[in-house]
């Protein structure tokens, strides 16, 4: 019958991984095939349990950018439902406006009017923005143009 215990390799043995500890150095335990030409390591040539860890590493990414979307729509929708909901109160079951107190029409038109001048307001601020970007990326392709010529 044979016997199940293995013996651990040379280089993984404890007495060589304390050895190797101490002058710093270590046998990696698994390399990623490289290719010659990019210098990258190429997914085409890796084994089984590294192409897996590849795999997960890279569901692990989108899993994160996917979440992050959606937590910007989600709450873009829960702004849009607050809208919503602040003038629903306007209509009835059937989309028809309700006799109600004028006060309570203007007070409604008044706050909407005031969530628009937020939302353009913060337009504005964005617009800012983004052409300060803009300033500051056609300087650094200008800046990297003129080294290429020199």
């Amino acid at each position: 019958m044979p016997d199940n215990k293995t013996e651990p390799t040379p280089a993984v043995h404890p007495s060589n991984i304390a050895a190797n500890a101490k002058s710093g150095k270590r046998d990696r335990l698994s390399p990623a095939p490289l290719d010659p030409l990019t210098g990258r390591s190429d997914p085409s040539q890796m084994k089984p349990h590294q192409a897996a860890l590849r795999q997960a590493v890279v569901d692990s990414f989108n899993a994160k950018k996917a979440r992050t979307f959606l937590q910007k729509q989600v709450h873009h929708i829960s702004t849009n439902r607050e809208l919503a909901d602040g003038i629903k109160f306007l209509f009835d079951e059937h989309g028809r406006p309700p006799n109600m107190p004028i006060e309570d029409i203007v007070e409604e038109r008044r706050m909407v009017e005031y969530h628009l001048m937020w939302v353009e307001g913060v337009l504005n601020e964005l617009r800012h923005r983004l052409i300060k970007i803009k300033e500051v990326e056609d300087y650094a392709l200008e800046m990297l143009s003129r080294a290429g010529h020199k």
